[in-house]
């Protein structure tokens, strides 16, 4: 009996920490910002790892942009 309560104890304690870092886990989750700033660290040593991608991209974007007001000036609807 004693033992069958020890081990009651210890599966209780043992889900207590579980749950612990659970809640713990999802904290950090839901810190907005210490995500946006992990976001921009990772984002940053991206850049500066590999700027090629971001200059094309930003290119592309430039370009959709430019066309898309010159349609707009320009077209005839």
């Amino acid at each position: 009996m004693a033992r069958n309560q020890h081990q009651v104890a210890a599966d209780i304690a043992a889900r207590r920490e579980q749950f612990r870092k659970t809640v713990s886990e999802m904290e950090h989750k839901l810190d907005i910002p210490a995500q946006r700033a992990a976001l921009g660290e990772k984002i940053t040593g991206s850049y500066q790892a590999n700027p090629g991608p971001w200059l094309i991209g930003a290119g592309i974007v430039g370009v959709v942009v430019l066309s898309t007001i010159a349609w707009a000036v320009f077209g005839d609807d």
